[in-house]
């Protein structure tokens, strides 16, 4: 279900899916041209739901379901754009010593063949989950469209974990953005975003083992939660799940090996 409304008063334009890639989806645009701001908006909504469709594992017609049903019996090819996810999963993989690893296994159980783009796993076991990349990506799609259409602000928001900042609020020189404990719901952190994306992951009460260690294949249950910001979408979220799951002396060494803003880990 999708909703949106221009307030001509403010300049604001916003847009919402109420079930998108596992949560809420919400955008707010600024700019005087509503027309304009109503088709980048269809243009968004639409791209948003073509990669849950892409990406998503629980979608039985999803391209990653398929490649998770055939892949462990025959190398399966797969479209362009899933075979460069794959290859920066990959590489993430690396840089983070195996702390975002998308098959929760080990990747070194997924063979990707250059030469005829395809996929194929050493285990039956073995799937892919990129729901630790989805939305990173599907930001980076979105602040495209955004730059291609000359929308200057504007501040995407997947579910209060997945943040853009283009640009800056219509009254300052960024878009202010709070992180709260979800256990006590204290506030902890403001934060000053301009021209950048914020990631949080962490256990919440709803959800108190949801984030695996692949190196051990066992639950983090230290209560915490991890915010990085980053000029790349797909960076704030990779290394958030990574922070989640390293310890205290790894994560500068792992931040190291990126462009980042800022990162914290809070204890709750």
């Amino acid at each position: 279900m999708a909703y949106s409304n221009y307030y001509a008063a403010s300049g604001l334009f916003h847009g919402s899916m109420a079930s998108v890639m596992g949560t809420q989806f919400d955008i707010l645009m600024v700019g005087t041209d509503s027309v304009l701001l109503s088709r980048v908006w269809e243009a968004i909504e639409t791209e948003v739901k073509r990669l849950d469709k892409l990406l998503s594992r629980f979608d039985e017609v999803s391209e990653v379901s398929r490649v998770n049903r055939e892949a462990a019996h025959y190398p399966v090819a797969v479209s362009e754009e899933l075979w460069q996810i794959l290859q920066d999963c990959k590489r993430y993989h690396a840089l983070t010593d195996g702390l975002f690893d998308i098959t929760l296994q080990g990747f070194s159980q997924v063979l990707l063949s250059e030469k005829d783009r395809s996929v194929f796993f050493f285990s039956e076991s073995l799937h892919v989950d990129l729901g630790g990349i989805g939305k990173g990506y599907a930001l980076t799609r979105i602040r495209e469209l955004l730059e291609k259409n000359g929308v200057e602000k504007a501040l995407v928001n997947f579910g209060n974990s997945s943040v853009l900042a283009v640009g800056s609020h219509p009254l300052g020189d960024y878009w202010p953005v709070g992180v709260d404990n979800p256990f006590t719901k204290e506030h902890m952190a403001d934060l000053k975003l301009r021209d950048t994306s914020l990631s949080v992951s962490g256990n919440m009460p709803s959800h108190p083992r949801h984030i695996v260690n692949p190196l051990t294949g066992k639950f983090v249950e230290a209560k915490k939660m991890v915010s990085v910001v980053a000029k790349d979408p797909v960076v704030a979220e990779v290394l958030t799940t990574a922070f989640m799951v390293a310890d205290e002396e790894r994560i500068p060494i792992i931040a190291s090996r990126f462009d980042i803003v800022e990162k914290q880990v809070y204890k709750l």
